[in-house]
């Protein structure tokens, strides 16, 4: 028997899944929003959960991260009557079971209950998961620990596997890992960057070449092919591989054959591909940049690595893992990181991922000279100031006034114009009666200028946006798909501040 959680704002949709899982002896609990089905996912321990996308308070494809983190690690499938490419990628990308349109039929639902919960019967009782020795990937976040559980996987086998991944993130280190926790890890791992090598001599580098084979070969050498024969041949940035070697290597890659550059017999190898990329094959393919057979037989198991933005948990341990090592090879005090570095560094969004952190810690650690602790002043500059403009447009995001770029640009005294809160009301009266006019100041805004004790900023905060929920609302005749798209939020967001306001459709 098995705990099945139904999180569907339709009572129709929650009734049937209910029905169906309970004739098959299961038990089932159903919530109509997002908030109640969370709160009992993480009391209670299940098994499956029916998901629903549009909930009254929440997108349910946003909550996926959490609920792939529970203890119980159940299995998801996304119900949704909205057809959406972009929403079924990312349920995918995020391990869901299965990403079901409505309507469904009981057949559709009972076979895909079963065929779920059959898996997951399998995955709980296989004895011995597979245990990775990975000493220099460092982290545990579950973005991290997605892309390892794979690397694991790739481990285990002998299949062809393509890395992908922002540059920075660590592609090399994954292919060692899996390389390193292989039946081939006694065996050599040859690597080669496509990208450093010139077009006349990456066919020599790969399949090696007979003396006099061209001008500067004066004897014979192996290529890499033969170099990583019994164990692993790792191409790096394989997206800058040449058209024209492309259909040797295929051909190699598929029969574990090849022709040395000027020679008339074949030799063969017996290697295991790691591929990786920072580029988008599959465009390049459709630009007849790179060839689609090649990219079919890469992707045998497809790691896609998390860029350092989506591994903010992870950053504390990083930056511990390369502090000591850094003071270990240069034989410097021990360093520790101050409040405002960690704030930074956490603010900032890494665009060159770990190779970036690494190359920004050895900076600070140089500047800090005999001092132990590292302050945020002594980040690179292109750091901290990437920082001070991301926080200067938080600060602005949910600021009362505008930027002060664009308060200069509308009126050449508009320091003037705040400095003296009297002189804003006229200004107000002579605005334009356009449609925007309606939504108006809240009442709240007269106290600011009138009362001794002016609101708090939450308190004007919240009466601002209440008045600006009921004039859309009273706009659009309480029509809630008009609404949405006059504010532009999602009908979960919209239905969620109704909500907070006491506000019925």
């Amino acid at each position: 028997m098995a705990n099945i959680l139904i999180i569907d704002d339709e009572l129709m949709v929650r009734t049937l899944l209910a029905e169906v899982v309970t004739s098959q002896g299961h038990t089932a609990a159903s919530f109509s929003d997002l908030s109640g089905g969370l709160a009992h996912a993480r009391a209670h321990a299940c098994d499956l959960i029916y998901l629903d996308v549009l909930l009254p308070d929440g997108n349910g494809l946003e909550a996926l991260p959490e609920l792939k983190k529970l203890p119980s690690a159940p299995e998801v499938i996304v119900i949704t009557s909205h057809g959406d490419p972009d929403g079924a990628e990312q349920a995918v990308r995020h391990g869901v079971w299965e990403y079901l349109h409505k309507p469904f039929t009981v057949d559709r639902i009972s076979l895909s209950l079963e065929r779920a919960l059959s898996f997951r019967h399998r995955k709980i009782h296989t004895p011995g998961g597979i245990s990775l020795h990975r000493p220099d990937i460092i982290g545990n976040s579950s973005a991290l620990l997605s892309a390892l559980n794979l690397a694991a996987e790739a481990s285990s086998t002998n299949v062809n596997v393509l890395l992908q991944g922002e540059t920075g993130t660590g592609k090399e280190l994954f292919a060692k890992v899996i390389h390193q926790n292989s039946v081939r890890s006694h065996k050599p791992f040859v690597t080669l960057d496509c990208a450093s090598c010139t077009d006349s001599l990456i066919e020599s580098q790969l399949f090696g070449h007979v003396r006099g084979a061209f001008t500067g070969a004066d004897r014979h050498r192996d290529g890499l092919l033969k170099l990583a024969h019994g164990g692993t041949l790792f191409l790096d940035e394989i997206g800058d591989l040449p058209l024209h070697i492309q259909g040797n290597f295929l051909r190699a890659l598929e029969t574990r054959r090849f022709r040395p550059v000027g020679a008339t017999h074949e030799a063969e190898s017996d290697f295991r591909l790691i591929a990786a990329t920072n580029k988008d094959l599959h465009e390049m393919v459709r630009l007849d940049m790179f060839r689609a057979d090649l990219l079919y037989r890469l992707r045998g198991l497809t790691i896609t690595l998390p860029p350092l933005r989506r591994r903010q948990e992870d950053l504390p341990l990083l930056i511990n893992h390369y502090l000591d090592r850094h003071c270990r090879t240069y034989g410097v005090c021990t360093k520790q990181v101050s409040g405002d570095f960690m704030e930074a560094v956490t603010v900032y969004d890494w665009p060159g991922n770990i190779r970036e952190l690494v190359h920004a810690l050895e900076r600070a650690c140089t500047a800090s000279q005999g001092d132990p602790t590292l302050f945020a002043r002594q980040l690179p500059t292109e750091i901290r100031v990437q920082v001070a403009r991301t926080l200067a447009r938080r600060e602005g995001e949910h600021g009362l006034m505008p930027a002060a770029s664009s308060v200069s640009t509308a009126h050449p005294h508009a320091e003037e114009r705040i400095a003296h809160p009297a002189s804003i009301e006229p200004h107000v009266q002579s605005l334009p009666h356009t449609p925007h006019a309606m939504f108006g100041l809240p009442a709240a805004y007269a106290s600011v200028t009138t009362a001794a004790t002016p609101p708090t900023l939450k308190e004007f905060r919240h009466e601002a946006e209440l008045r600006y929920l009921q004039d859309v609302l009273r706009l659009t005749a309480g029509n809630i798909r008009k609404a949405v798209e006059i504010t532009g939020l999602s009908r979960g967001h919209l239905y969620g501040l109704m909500k907070k306001h006491g506000i019925s459709a």
